[in-house]
């Protein structure tokens, strides 16, 4: 008996050439594994379609103008590509059973699905905490341009039988625009102002937290020079993930006498982005005795995880975060800012020590010396492991009426 097919449509999906999209993977991984549907993996680019980990990746073209401006302008040309793609493949739209999408403009080719199989459950997904899709490009800070992009998007977005969003948080902060209220990034707030007030009103809405693939990130003792203390934080160079406000609490506890170049503590950054000149800059008018690394493929990120005692990124808008989901599999503990996704998953108790104010490097500084005073060790209870987040999911799935 063939199995209903689920398309899983995302423009983050990795490749030989590269790894961004690694969470997708992961989750297509424990899809396929789960058994109910015959999955299908589609992304949009200019490429071949091609095999990743053996799993196969159908490519169809996309059209847009340069940073995304007006990103629905070729919207019925790129549905006719993924049509095409689709029957290339001969799948039978009318077995199409779940069509899941991946970032807000991709969600015309569910709602392409939807209008040829009425049948078909259409799924948004939402990663970031500006996932109502005015945050694309060089014109987000144009009030009229979005003032014409809000009610499109809106109105695609209550077409949509179920969001799916990767925390509590990306789940209010889309459901709260064009509010702002709860963000204390410049940047977003700059993008929603002067918009009219009204909240979109979606059908359904389910939580899949970015799980972690729990066979490759796991605790593993490594031999530490004695006395020794290693800081850790992976991400991309961008203002809001926070690189800078690290560097500001390390300047605060090296006056302290708590970071020394003498190799008791240390503190590695890994990452590339815009902001990284700016950091390095800063890092050595300061004298800070901090190290910076260029990134690693994905896979690759498990032996640097081993080698912390800690893992720091004060990111103040962040959906989730994937970096803290694979520290705490490895045994790492970690701090990040409070009212960010990852806080669904902190116990209450704890998250005094884990979680500080956003954008406050003397917060920072204090929950840093805290660890270096107590090395609290805390290891994944197994709730972050994406085998079973996908099996709730599949199960949450089957309840949705449309």
């Amino acid at each position: 008996m063939k199995r209903p097919i689920y398309l899983y449509i995302t423009p983050f999906f990795p490749s030989v050439a590269k790894w961004e999209g690694a969470y997708c993977y992961d989750a297509v991984k424990a899809l396929i594994e789960n058994g109910k549907y015959d999955i299908r993996v589609f992304t949009g680019g200019n490429g071949e379609d091609y095999e990743y980990n053996g799993i196969v990746v159908h490519t169809f073209k996309t059209r847009e103008l340069p940073s995304a401006i007006f990103p629905f302008l070729f919207a019925k040309w790129n549905q006719k590509s993924f049509l095409a793609a689709v029957r290339r493949t001969c799948i039978d739209t009318d077995q199409v059973a779940i069509c899941h999408a991946h970032t807000a403009t991709y969600g015309i080719y569910a709602l392409l699905l939807k209008g040829l199989n009425k049948n078909c459950l259409t799924l948004l997904h939402h990663h970031d905490m500006a996932s109502f899709g005015l945050n694309i490009g060089c014109m987000r800070h144009f009030w009229l341009y979005n003032l014409i992009q809000f009610p499109i998007l809106r109105r695609m977005h209550e077409k949509i039988d179920c969001h799916v969003f990767v925390s509590e948080a990306s789940r209010r902060s889309f459901l709260f625009a064009p509010d702002t209220s709860w963000s204390v990034y410049p940047d977003y707030k700059k993008q929603m102002r002067g918009l009219p007030y009204r909240r979109v009103k979606i059908k359904n809405s389910l939580i899949l937290h970015n799980g972690v693939d729990v066979g490759l990130f796991k605790p593993q003792i490594i031999q530490r020079a004695q006395g020794g203390f290693t800081i850790g934080c992976i991400g991309n160079f961008q203002v809001p993930k926070g690189q800078m406000v690290l560097l500001k609490a390390v300047e605060i506890l090296g006056r302290r006498g708590r970071i020394m170049g003498d190799g008791r503590v240390k503190v590695v950054f890994v990452g590339s982005g815009s902001e990284k000149a700016k950091c390095e800059k800063y890092a050595k008018e300061k004298g800070l005795d901090v190290e910076f690394r260029s990134e690693v493929r994905h896979e690759e990120l498990v032996d640097f995880y081993r080698t912390l005692d800690l893992f720091v990124l004060p990111s103040y808008f962040e959906g989730f975060g994937c970096v803290y989901a694979e520290a705490w599999a490895c045994g790492v503990p970690f701090i990040a800012c409070e009212g960010q996704g990852i806080a669904d998953l902190i116990p209450e108790v704890d998250r005094v020590k884990w979680l500080v104010q956003p954008n406050d490097a003397g917060s920072l500084a204090r929950a840093i010396d805290n660890f270096l005073l107590y090395h609290p060790k805390q290891y994944l209870s197994g709730e972050i492991a994406i085998k079973p987040l996908i099996e709730e999911f599949v199960c949450n799935l089957s309840r949705i009426r449309i």
